[in-house]
């Protein structure tokens, strides 16, 4: 079965559009052969595995790279994407039986290899709209399982609250545990609190007496329910007449105590009038004392207190009137909550059977694998001891991240409980006793785990937010101690701060590996900088070069040396041609100016080499420029004239960031940037900055384009230098032009209303790329669509060869973690297009760039890479 094949309908069909408007040129998708020409990926790495039988092969996978391979024990690292489905990777597994099988469970479903990672293919119905079996943020510890006896048994927790199991490797899956629903059929669950920031909640239903009632015998009203053991601070019960007299029960909520079924019956004695009704009504209160049954026509049962922090649940059979004596009531039914839920809901409150809790992990005994271990958000560690058919909850913390087994005595348990800590059973989990000692408070334990080779080595991992810990136990769990420092690899990212004599300190910890044949060789996946230990953890090491963080945002060239600005790093220079990379900025961490860097140039002047930045720090700092006048060697620090504050107004992401640089090539001491952001309280927002100096000072243009929201479109007509575009997005998005230096601007082009990227040709011809690549050879009067890409992607890199302009590039996004992308090239100026996408490890590059000295297509975002042409 093809990767297309195993694509969910709606991406399979957008590909064979994609593919129908696509004719096959010199180089297609299959031929295309890329080489690496930068380092490290991007985001966040969540998962991490031991190759079972190759000494040195580690797996590594992230939130937006995919998946890496190292065979060198972590000293350098590769991308291994080719036909994974997403590029979200939370979980890793592998296949002891058949060394080489290695399992990618992504938040779009799983992705199988056979061959180490080289080539994937997805496995059938995984997706997240299928049986979402998929590993996501924050939910996913170990997602996948493989019998170690036999790899075509297949344990999978699901996000969705489930375990499944598959017995022919992955191609088909059974539903193995799935919580049974709370609240029963003939009943309903209302749940108040927990659900929003309100501190009180209210059910309430209209009321008619029911003609089989007698109304000149009715005594009182009452409901049947079931509490969930929690004390609520306030609860009461209100009846409504016709007349609008409200009247209120006693404080209810000590009654929610009982977990066993109640009827709650309260007669006239126990109401008074509502108080805020008496208040303002005091005459009709007077006149009115007690309930006339017959005239209710409406009932509120309310829950008061912290509800924003705490919850109670209530199962609700019934409302009814009541008649007769107490010793031989007689009900009679109002609402009858098997046949009819409906209700009015007001304020922090929840109606119908709650969601099942994610199932963080599963694990299976390598000495008897029918033991197999599920560790679940709200039921604690759940124990199967006949391979899947039957489940049992074992008495353990509600939140149980992750589980290990002893690999001598399976008999022997440990669980890992967030906050709750490790826990530990020695009688296949029966019993449970905490196994915490040395351990600090409040840290929440996400994952344990048992040497292969010494069953009294245990390792486990947590964290505070982003403080991660490591901790290591040498007498099975008894005690334990912390080594969480690690060297670091200055040359992965100097600009990082918490780095004193050359440590820091591990940072969000994800997954524990062990090496199967060595128990004291171990691999963190984490924020940041994942840490490899020779000797169980006692001493770390950063090695994560090849796959450390790095988002590439632009690339330009200057006679044999290449410049890149990069996300979380700054900006670099290659004098080798992407072989190896100098630091530029910054040079070590810098409150206000460490960050992202997201657009350069690069000009000779008078000789030298210009170079100019943007930059917007991590903290709350301002964006800011960089200038050198000597290629990188020296640098000043630029605000003068850019907005002092965070933007937030009409912003692409959340804030405003200075993502559009453009040098005017007919005069290059004039630069335009640009900084998306609307004008509020009272400041001037972003829009387009001019500098007259070469980037030495700025200010903002007096006049603006009709929208501010942008990506990465500005350029400067190569035949006019008056002429300005300027590529907007959302509300008045479109492509506007200004023909008098920024005085005046129009929207010549409203077709798309996204327009992420812009590019002027030597020959004047503009393109405009949104969902299409357009053209306009009369400087925007009139466009011409070039593409026919699948609407769901978006055209974003975009580049023209200056010397032949009849060679175009374009590269197709999706915005999501989906594999879904591409680079296509034009030899006439648009006519027809072909896929160069070949084997680039990343398919959708937001950057394109060019090189006429060397004939290379560079493309740039997850990693980098070059293409001869």
């Amino acid at each position: 079965m093809s990767l297309l094949q195993t694509l969910p309908k709606s991406l399979r069909n957008g590909l064979l559009l994609a593919s129908a408007v696509i004719s096959q040129g010199t180089a297609n998708a299959a031929e295309a052969k890329w080489e690496q020409a930068g380092w490290g990926g991007g985001g966040f790495f969540w998962a991490a595995e031991f190759h079972p039988a190759k000494e040195g092969t580690i797996y590594l996978g992230g939130d937006v790279a995919g998946i890496y391979r190292t065979d060198d024990h972590g000293k350098q690292w590769r991308m291994i994407n080719n036909g994974l489905v997403s590029y979200a990777v939370y979980s890793v597994a592998v296949d002891r039986t058949n060394p080489d099988t290695v399992y990618a469970v992504t938040e779009d479903g799983v992705s199988k290899s056979t061959d180490a990672g080289e080539n994937w293919k997805t496995l059938p119905n995984t997706g997240k709209k299928e049986l979402r079996i998929t590993a996501e943020r924050d939910k996913s510890v170990r997602a996948l399982a493989v019998d170690p006896t036999n790899g075509k048994n297949l344990y999978a927790a699901s996000p969705g609250g489930k375990v499944y199991k598959s017995v022919d490797g992955g191609e088909t899956w059974t539903v193995s545990w799935s919580k049974e629903t709370e609240g029963a059929d003939d009943s309903l669950r209302v749940q108040y609190g927990k659900v929003n920031s309100e501190y009180f909640g209210d059910i309430a239903i209209p009321v008619t007496v029911p003609a089989t009632a007698n109304t000149s015998e009715l005594s009182g009203v009452g409901f049947t329910v079931r509490g969930d053991g929690s004390t609520a601070k306030d609860s009461y019960f209100t009846a409504r007449t016709k007349a609008g007299i409200t009247y209120r029960s006693k404080n209810l909520a000590p009654l929610y105590r009982n977990t066993e079924w109640q009827d709650i019956v309260m007669g006239a004695a126990d109401f008074i009038v509502e108080p805020g009704y008496a208040k303002k009504n005091p005459e009709a209160a007077a006149k009115n004392p007690t309930p006339d049954w017959a005239a209710i026509d409406r009932f509120d049962l309310a829950i008061s207190g912290n509800l924003p922090g705490e919850r109670t649940v209530l199962e609700l059979k019934e409302f009814f009137f009541t008649s007769g004596p107490a010793d031989k009531r007689v009900k009679a039914t109002i609402r009858d909550f098997k046949t009819d839920k409906t209700l009015q809901f007001f304020g922090n409150i929840k109606l119908g059977p709650v969601a099942a809790g994610t199932v963080y992990a599963v694990n299976v005994s390598s000495k008897n694998p029918s033991l197999v271990l599920a560790g679940t958000q709200n039921d604690g560690l759940l124990l199967s001891k006949d391979a899947g058919k039957t489940w049992n909850r074992v008495g353990t913390p509600p939140q149980a991240g992750s589980s290990a087994f002893d690999p001598t005595n399976p008999g022997i348990i440990y669980g890992a409980f967030h906050k709750d800590g490790i826990h530990k059973s020695t009688d296949g989990g029966k019993t449970w006793t905490p196994s915490s000692e040395g351990i600090e408070k409040g840290f929440e334990i996400m994952e344990v785990v048992v040497s292969p080779t010494n069953p009294l080595d245990v390792y486990a991992i947590g964290s505070i937010s982003w403080n991660g810990k490591f901790y290591r136990s040498e007498d099975g769990g008894k005690t334990w101690k912390s080594s969480s420092r690690l060297k670091v690899d200055p040359a992965a990212n100097p600009t990082l701060d918490n780095v004193s004599e050359g440590m820091t300190s591990l940072s969000a910890p994800t997954n524990i590996a062990v090496n199967p044949r060595n128990g004291k060789e171990l691999f963190i996946s984490a924020n940041w900088r994942c840490p490899h230990s020779a000797d169980g953890g006692v001493t770390w090491t950063e090695r994560d070069a090849g796959a450390d963080i790095s988002v590439i945002t632009d690339v330009r060239f200057l006679k044999n040396r290449t410049f890149v600005s990069v996300m979380d790093e700054g900006t670099l220079v290659s004098d080798s041609g992407g072989k190896s990379w100098k630091q530029l900025w910054p040079l070590s961490h810098v409150q206000g100016f460490s960050g992202h860097n997201w657009r350069v140039a690069v000009n000779e002047v008078g000789g030298k080499e210009r170079v100019i930045s943007t930059v917007s720090p991590w903290d709350n700092g301002s964006q800011s420029t960089v200038l050198s006048e000597d290629g990188g060697k020296t640098f000043r620090i630029i605000k003068d004239g850019i907005p002092d504050r965070r933007l937030a107004k009409n912003t692409m992401w959340g804030r405003g960031y200075p993502r559009a640089l453009a040098v005017d090539p007919n005069d290059l001491k004039t630069v335009y940037m640009g900084l998306d952001g609307d004008p509020e309280d009272g400041h001037s927002g972003g829009g387009i900055f001019k500098s007259t100096d070469g980037g030495a000072s700025w200010s903002q243009m007096p006049n603006q384009p009709g929208s501010r929201r942008m990506f990465y479109g500005l350029a400067v007509d190569p035949t006019d230098s008056k002429r300005i575009f300027w590529g907007a997005c959302g509300a008045g998005g479109g492509v506007w032009r200004t023909e008098d230096g920024g005085n005046t601007w129009k929207n010549v082009f409203a077709n798309e209303n996204f327009v992420w990227n812009l590019h002027i040709a030597t020959d004047g011809a503009i393109y405009a790329s949104g969902a299409q690549l357009h053209r306009s050879t009369d400087h925007g009067a009139t466009w011409t669509k070039l593409t026919n890409f699948p609407q769901h992607l978006s055209t974003v890199g975009l580049e023209v060869d200056p010397a032949d302009p009849k060679t175009i590039w374009v590269s197709n996004i999706n915005w999501g973690n989906t594999a879904l992308g591409g680079v296509h090239k034009s030899t006439d100026r648009g006519a027809t297009w072909s896929n160069i996408t070949g084997d680039i490890p990343f398919v959708k590059p937001m950057v394109l760039r060019f090189n006429p000295g060397t004939r290379e297509l560079w493309a740039a975002g997850v990693g980098l890479y070059k293409i001869k042409q």
